[in-house]
Parts: C-alpha cells; sequence; structure tokens
C-alpha cells in the first residue's frame, strides 16, 4: 500500500503535549497546536455504554479522580469525572473527550493524527466496528490525514478488513517473532518502535522494506536527533517543541 503520509516537523505529541497539559485531554491536544506541531497522538477505547472515548490506562485511577477499570462504565458517568487536576490544579475541570469531539477537532486545526487503538479484552472487533461506523458517517473526508496503530494484531486486521485503504502502523514494543510478515500481511506503511529496541541495522531495515519508522516516546533531543541520523521518519514526544530546537 503506497505511503502518502509525511512528518514535517519530524515530531508528533504523545497524547497530545502531554508534558504541559493532562495526557488525551482537549487542553494537550490544543497545546500541541499552539507550539506548531502538525501531528497528535491519542488512544481511543470504548466506555460500557459504546461510546468511544479518548484514554490511555485500562482503569481510571491515574489520570481522573474515578476508580475502577474504564469500559466497565458509561460516558454518562466517565463525563463527569475530573481529567486534569492530578496533573495540575490550573486544570481541574477537564473531561475525557469522545472519539468526535477530538475529530471535530482534527476538522478545525487541519492537523493530523495517530490514533491508538486500545481494545478491553475480547473488544477488537467492537471497538473497530464503532470506529469505522463513526468515521466512514462523520468524519470520511477525514481519512488520509489519521494513521491507524495498536499493539492488537487482531484488531489491525478487522480495520483492514472493514477499511480497506486505512494507514496502518504496527506498533512494537519488543521485537517479536514473524513482525515482518505480520506487517507485511497488514499492509502496513509504518511501524512504530520502542526507541528502546532500536538500532542502526534495524532502523536500516525498516526503511528497506519501505515503510515509515516511528519511534516512542522520546523527550531527549540529542536522542531523537541520533534517530533521525539512522532513518527515523519521526519521534512521538511528550515535548515536541523541545524536539524540533
Amino acid at each position: 500500500m503506497k505511503n502518502t503520509l509525511t512528518f514535517q516537523p519530524p515530531v508528533i505529541a504523545h497524547r497530545g503535549a502531554s508534558a504541559y497539559a493532562p495526557e488525551n485531554t482537549m487542553s494537550a491536544f490544543t497545546k500541541a497546536v499552539q507550539l506548531g506541531i502538525k501531528w497528535i497522538e491519542f488512544d481511543v477505547m470504548l466506555a460500557a455504554c459504546g461510546e468511544m472515548i479518548i484514554f490511555h490506562d485500562e482503569t481510571l485511577d491515574r489520570t481522573t479522580d474515578g476508580k475502577g477499570e474504564v469500559y466497565r462504565f458509561p460516558y454518562s458517568y466517565l463525563h463527569t469525572l475530573d481529567a486534569g487536576k492530578w496533573f495540575a490544579p490550573t486544570f481541574s475541570g477537564e473531561k475525557i473527550p469522545t472519539f468526535s469531539e477530538v475529530m471535530t477537532f482534527l476538522e478545525e486545526t487541519s492537523i493530523y493524527a495517530n490514533v491508538e487503538i486500545k481494545p478491553a479484552p475480547g473488544q477488537d472487533k467492537e471497538l473497530v466496528l464503532r470506529l469505522v461506523e463513526e468515521i466512514e458517517t462523520h468524519f470520511k473526508h477525514l481519512k488520509s490525514k489519521l494513521l491507524f496503530s495498536s499493539f492488537s494484531a487482531k484488531s489491525l486486521r478487522y480495520l483492514r478488513k472493514r477499511m480497506p485503504e486505512a494507514n496502518i502502523g504496527l506498533l512494537l514494543h519488543h521485537w517479536k517473532r514473524h513482525w515482518a510478515a505480520t506487517s507485511d500481511k497488514l499492509k502496513c506503511i509504518a511501524i512504530h518502535v520502542n526507541h528502546e529496541i532500536l538500532t542502526p541495522d534495524a532502523a536500516r531495515n525498516i526503511k528497506d522494506m519501505g515503510q515509515s519508522l516511528l519511534c516512542y516516546t522520546v523527550n531527549n533531543p540529542a536522542r531523537a536527533a541520533e534517530l533521525f541520523s539512522w532513518g527515523v521518519d519521526a519521534v512521538f514526544s511528550d515535548a515536541p517543541d523541545k524536539i524540533l530546537i
């Protein structure tokens, strides 16, 4: 599948500009835009009611004033939680966004997004079906600006079947057996690699495959420069402005 995506500047705001605002919130995404970043990354999962929400952890405890597993609660409850004051008092009252809210934000700002699919156990198909339905119904015109990724090959297989033209990236925290074959079967255009496991040879191999090579999570400008010298196309960063120094 032909890769038409470019990354300029070569940095993606990880869960938004999450060094400056609470991760995966509208404040973090807005801050990324204010910093001149053209790409944001966020995580999508399902609430109990089927609403798609932007959230990273399996539980509410770390980044909200709620407790328990996220997928057990409907959005009518999740929307009442404070998703900002854990980060700083000035962000008190920040809400967990919906996928639809963030997509509307993409429309208004003309930026690109890496959508990480994070299904709860057994929800791979349900989440992908909801995702595709929402995009095809309301945001079809944004498909070329979206790069989907996941650690779940099952989710990506469902996505490729339901949205054949989707831009897909395979996430690798550790090197897995047959990862290259998996990427080929999924017709991935990108490999998203934990920067701690990347070597110059591995980077060269991925680039020789014709893939975009993205690395997470890089907050050190010197490390970013080294990765770029190996052929890395972009890095995910909590402080994306510092990577550009």
